[in-house]
């Protein structure tokens, strides 16, 4: 009988990570040779996402926000001034374009930029998760730090649009 349960509880385990392997490792047969090509829609993808970093470091909050769809949501960990701890902020892109007085408009100097993108497409669903540097301060008192932003979008019409984003940092900023 416990024999039994091992050999189920392997068995399932086994099957969860084989699951979670074939999830991260997955690359189409020319990747793995290094011959990758991108399909139109990842470079659809990745135009849109380049015009999005292009427009928030722009801080063009009209061309920012008509990369959403209406709904799309914004998340993140944050401590707003005068708490005591971090919490999860979500919010509206509209609200998100309202606070940014306090934040990237807040400095003269402020700009993200892609470093590296992974897309993973089924249909007409897109999940990007992108490593991003980001620069903010003031003239001779900049912050650099790295973060990862985490995309889901959706084609709708002929175009790729963010249904919602998640991001946080990788190293120490401000």
């Amino acid at each position: 009988m416990e024999s039994r349960r091992l050999k189920r509880g392997l068995g399932a385990g086994l099957a969860g990570l084989a699951l979670v392997a074939c999830t991260i490792d997955y690359a189409p047969p020319d990747a793995r040779r290094g011959e990758t090509v991108p399909s139109a829609d990842t470079t659809m993808v990745l135009t849109q996402l380049r015009s999005y970093y292009r427009d928030l470091s722009a801080r063009d909050w009209a061309a920012f926000s008509g990369h959403f769809w209406p709904g799309a949501t914004i998340a993140t960990r944050w401590q707003p001034t005068g708490e005591d701890g971090v919490r999860v902020w979500i919010t509206s892109v509209p609200e998100f374009v309202a606070a940014a007085p306090a934040g990237p408009e807040s400095r003269p100097v402020f700009e993200e930029s892609m470093v590296d993108a992974r897309i993973r497409m089924v249909g007409d669903l897109a999940q990007a998760w992108v490593t991003y540097r980001a620069r903010f301060g003031d003239p001779g008192a900049v912050e650099e730090w790295q973060g990862v932003d985490a995309f889901t979008l959706l084609q709708h019409g002929g175009r790729w649009r963010i249904t919602a984003l998640t991001f946080g940092r990788t190293d120490a900023g401000p």
